[in-house]
């Protein structure tokens, strides 16, 4: 089972925080390297460990094998987990049971049919969407669909921190 490291464990509660004080949607951003493949297993681990069922979402078939030994090397049980492309589940909502939590990787995709056709069908359920980049290329915010947003530790933190290491820019 993973361990987290403290600002990984502080996300985590600010994430599980600000939907109980009543956010439907909380955005979750933080740099790539930080970590947020096992910030989103141990949340998915709590809310099977409480009872619910997870629906983790992404826009690649490659990143559903990573999140499926993420959340096995984290002890989630995956017979309450629905891990799958957005276009699969997009195409398999009837048919799907209701989750109790929405995890979006890739969160700066939410914006695209897709997406919103599956918040839209599951509109009562939570959702936390994980991001480096909280924005697109054209411009939109993503405040459409998340109401929330949690800022993770800033790049240079996490070298100075010694959880990256320094690069060199050409």
């Amino acid at each position: 089972m993973y361990q987290l490291h403290p600002y990984q464990k502080t996300l985590v509660s600010q994430a599980r925080q600000a939907l109980r004080k009543g956010s439907h949607s909380v955005l979750l951003q933080s740099p790539a390297g930080s970590g947020k493949s096992v910030i989103i297993a141990e949340i998915a681990r709590l809310a099977v460990k409480k009872g619910g069922t997870v629906m983790f979402m992404v826009h690649r078939k490659e990143l559903v094998r990573q999140i499926k030994d993420s959340f096995r090397e984290n002890e989630v049980d995956l017979s309450q987990c629905i891990i799958s492309t957005v276009g699969k589940i997009a195409n398999r909502l009837d048919t799907l049971p209701k989750p109790s939590l929405i995890i979006t990787d890739e969160s700066h995709h939410s914006l695209a049919k897709t997406y919103v056709k599956i918040y839209a069908h599951f509109s009562d359920v939570p959702r936390l969407g994980f991001s480096a980049t909280p924005w697109r290329l054209n411009g939109k915010g993503l405040h459409d669909v998340y109401d929330t947003m949690v800022e993770g530790p800033r790049i240079d933190w996490l070298i100075e921190n010694y959880y990256l290491a320094p690069y060199k820019y050409y």
